[in-house]
């Protein structure tokens, strides 16, 4: 059997209402995101491009070991019996062409709801964190007169983690003029903010299947001070680290599985984080809940065809807006050089007019006698960042 697999990063971006119109900086996300999928495919796949892969970047694929199904645009022949993999689940493949389903759509609406969430959270007791709904202007206005600074506002979809506002105290009354471009309008709520004492921000990854959700794995999230996603990384040492937990959060991923009204199908990353409060470390193991695919997801199926198990390795994004031209194979040999790793990207520098994007991926896997990623990382970041 083979499968169509279609990335589609502005898959959340459909839930939120009019009048919010997708800029097309925005809509450009999806040509480099998307050929991330053909990591993920096999010789007999295809892959849904809505902007062609240039020959030297699937070149560069084939070097590092990935054979790939066939890239496909929509209307092109496809084999009758081939299956759908969506980033998250919201089309049929109909002759060769994705019509969207209306009750996928929904589901996915449903159960990617950070406000719905929220509701399971507080009817289980499932975080240590204080939250407010809050459905309007007003509401919001005399709940910030008599609480708890610092907070964070999240709105019913978090976009990857892009769209929050942290509000540290009452002088920062000027960031609610950015709930109707960030949050989308109201309903939102507020979340004890915790951000300065976080220690670890991690990922339990799950494949939910008819009888309940199937744990495959944890990566660590390579996370701002913001809260700003900054990549995603996998060991086994990492693992180890999150041991103590994982009995917990297979305890909280069953009860959303029981508390859902509906049941998910698919893959889900469930995000988390451990942190310092009255000199305890403890941990919220269920921030929020995407009923898709992730980047860790991405990682660990990566992963998986390169046989690692106890190696670490990771993607991580980089700016391009500040970066000038740059001979990418030379740079990439300058930092194996110089760091013992092995790198290779794993999103293009530009879209097939020749126009550069705003991120490009980059993987890394560690070697023995190699630097460690918490020394490499940010020495990392500081080399690209000399190409500005």
């Amino acid at each position: 059997m083979s499968f169509l697999y279609s990335l589609d990063p502005l898959f959340e971006y459909r839930f939120v209402p009019p009048p919010f119109v997708i800029d097309n900086q925005t809509k450009r996300r999806r040509f480099s995101l998307e050929k991330l999928f053909l990591l993920l495919s096999g010789t007999d796949d295809y892959v849904h491009l809505t902007d062609p892969a240039s020959p030297k970047f699937l070149s560069s694929l084939r070097e590092q070991g990935f054979d790939f199904g066939l890239p496909w645009s929509e209307g092109e022949f496809i084999p009758s019996d081939c299956k759908i993999k969506e980033w998250g689940d919201a089309h049929d493949l109909v002759s060769g062409n994705l019509i969207p389903n209306q009750n996928k759509i929904a589901i996915s609406q449903y159960l990617n709801s950070k406000i719905n969430q929220r509701e399971w959270k507080e009817e289980l007791g499932l975080s240590p964190l204080r939250t407010k709904l809050l459905r309007s202007e007003e509401q919001l206005i005399e709940f910030l007169e008599d609480t708890t600074f610092p907070l964070v506002l999240k709105g019913a979809y978090g976009i990857a983690g892009r769209n929050h506002i942290i509000i540290e105290n009452q002088s920062q009354g000027w960031k609610l003029q950015q709930i109707a471009k960030k949050l989308f309008g109201f309903p939102i709520y507020a979340e004890e903010w915790v951000g300065s004492e976080r220690i670890l921000d991690f990922s339990t990854l799950w494949e939910f299947r008819e009888d309940g959700p199937l744990y495959l794995g944890s990566t660590e999230m390579i996370v701002d001070i913001d809260g700003s996603f900054r990549g995603i990384s996998m060991s086994s040492r990492k693992e180890s680290q999150l041991t103590h937990v994982l009995p917990r959060c297979l305890e909280v991923i069953k009860a959303v599985y029981v508390s859902s009204e509906v049941k998910p199908i698919g893959p889900a990353a469930m995000d988390g984080f451990l942190f310092r409060k009255d000199t305890n470390v403890n941990a919220q193991v269920f921030s929020e809940i995407n009923f898709r695919y992730s980047m860790g997801r991405i990682l660990y199926e990566i992963r998986k065809k390169r046989l690692l198990k106890e190696v670490e390795s990771g993607i991580v994004f980089l700016p391009l807006h500040k970066i000038k031209a740059f001979n990418e194979e030379a740079w990439l040999q300058k930092i194996k050089n110089e760091f013992g790793s092995d790198f290779f990207f794993v999103t293009p520098t530009a879209d097939s007019k020749g126009k550069p994007f705003q991120t490009i991926g980059l993987y890394y896997q560690l070697k023995d006698g190699s630097y460690n990623a918490n020394e490499m990382l940010p020495s990392l970041f500081q080399d690209w960042m000399s190409l500005a």
